[in-house]
């Protein structure tokens, strides 16, 4: 009996965990896992206003041959965690758009971490944010660190993803 209430403490406490997640307990870059970064600026455009753009993109998102899935995991007043599962494997990567307003800009920082254990990722981490960023009007700036890998035509290569 003493096991069982035990079992059903610790399944309680992580429930709880996971209900009260937010932005902060996304996780950090490891060397364990695949990883990308991308900071980008969106002129002229509210933040708020392009998170529920990106809110829409995940949440309708078609991504055609590859049907890998995108979710949203949490929202806040600037992030989207999202999450996106391959199709043939079912790796899941989490990804994560932060936003903050400077002026009539927006700009966004954004990650993707394999949850699985790897090192290469080819494109894929780097594909999971552009296929949302790019759908939701014209950027500058766009930036990239700690990617191992980062496509030359991502518009050409991450339309597989």
């Amino acid at each position: 009996i003493y096991k069982i209430i035990m079992i059903k403490a610790t399944v309680a406490a992580l429930l709880g965990v996971a209900a009260s997640a937010s932005k902060t307990d996304f996780p950090g870059f490891s060397m364990l896992h695949a990883h990308c970064e991308v900071n980008l600026t969106f002129q002229n455009t509210q933040c708020g206003d392009l998170l529920k753009k990106v809110e829409g993109t995940i949440a309708a998102f078609n991504p055609g041959p590859s049907k890998g899935l995108y979710k949203t995991k949490e929202t806040g007043s600037d992030y989207v965690w999202a999450t996106r599962t391959t199709p043939v494997h079912h790796y899941t990567d989490d990804i994560m758009f932060t936003t903050s307003q400077s002026g009539a800009d927006c700009s966004v920082d954004a990650k993707s971490q394999s949850q699985p254990l790897s090192y290469y990722d080819y494109d894929t981490n780097y594909c999971n944010m552009w296929n949302i960023y790019s759908r939701e009007g014209s950027f500058v700036k766009l930036t990239t660190k700690n990617c191992k890998w980062v496509p030359s035509d991502p518009k050409t290569t991450c339309a597989k993803y």
